[in-house]
């Protein structure tokens, strides 16, 4: 019987070393079964992907295991299933029933409670999540007020701090919002008393990152979304393009995409004047057909 490892890649992909893969060390589900279904294969050869279909209930449907690694989404009967076949414990399997949850959460309220969830349940003595990483970035807010008080001066008027921002929070989100960033050593009073930022900057890992990115991301798009349909008495520049082009076409965008975003952030690090606006830029690109191999 061989036993394999999997160490964690930059993209949060694993290559075979000597143990099965951990379902507490992955961020995204369909890694899990892939990497799972790759070292039981070494032990198994008859498990082909036709085989786990058929594990699943589906002796004529060969392709349904493939199709799910593919973006298939797993319904609650056939999570149940994965569960059973997989030969998860409870804890793993909780674990595991998160996850697809969180990675095919549509409404961003849904992904946040799964997420919050994932944190709680995870069991592996690497931290995936870093603790102090995912409390900064799980709210939208904490980087508003960083930002805020490099513009206007703040004490510790919870209210009038939480209402400056849009859309208002509450004066005890405002409050834990500076006790977190004073603990990390992310904003200090001046000698005046006021909260200022300062230069020190929170790193996330490898297998963090993901996770941190795309929900704090989820929450920069939907306040996106008000703020088209909000007047806050103040020009906002929001515009969408649909376009077709070839991929040749598309390459270059999105190299003229990262260069207009370094660019702004040059324009903001370098500029001569003091600030005076907290604004937010959002870009997207994204496919609006399936895209071929």
């Amino acid at each position: 019987m061989h036993c394999w490892a999997l160490s964690f890649g930059a993209k949060g992909a694993y290559s075979l070393d000597m143990r099965p893969p951990i379902v507490y060390e992955y961020n995204d589900f369909r890694r899990f079964l892939a990497d799972w279904y790759t070292a039981r294969n070494q032990e198994e050869r008859s498990l082909t992907k036709s085989e786990m279909s058929r594990r699943l209930g589906l002796p004529n449907t060969r392709s349904y295991f493939t199709d799910v690694l593919g973006g298939r989404e797993v319904t609650d009967l056939f999570l149940e299933r994965f569960v059973a076949v997989l030969g998860l414990d409870p804890e793993q399997a909780r674990f595991f029933r998160t996850l697809v949850r969180l990675n095919q959460a549509k409404e961003p309220d849904e992904r946040e409670q799964a997420f919050d969830q994932l944190v709680a349940l995870n069991r592996t003595p690497v931290e995936v999540l870093d603790p102090r990483a995912y409390r900064y970035y799980r709210h939208w807010w904490n980087g508003a007020l960083r930002a805020l008080f490099a513009v206007e001066d703040h004490a510790d008027d919870w209210s009038a701090m939480a209402a400056r921002l849009v859309p208002a929070i509450t004066a005890k989100q405002a409050r834990d919002a500076v006790s977190l960033m004073a603990e990390l050593g992310m904003v200090e009073r001046d000698a005046g008393g006021f909260w200022k930022p300062t230069q020190g900057s929170l790193s996330t890992g490898d297998r963090s990152r993901e996770q941190m990115v795309l929900q704090n991301q989820m929450q920069k798009f939907e306040l996106a979304r008000r703020a088209v349909m909000t007047d806050y008495g103040k020009p906002k520049e929001i515009a969408t393009s649909t376009l077709h082009v070839s991929r040749s076409a598309l390459d270059r965008i999105r190299r003229r995409t990262d260069r207009y975003r370094s660019e702004v952030r040059s324009i903001a690090h370098k500029d001569e004047f003091a600030p005076t606006e907290v604004w937010e830029l959002a870009l997207a690109l994204f496919p609006l057909v399936q895209v071929k191999p």
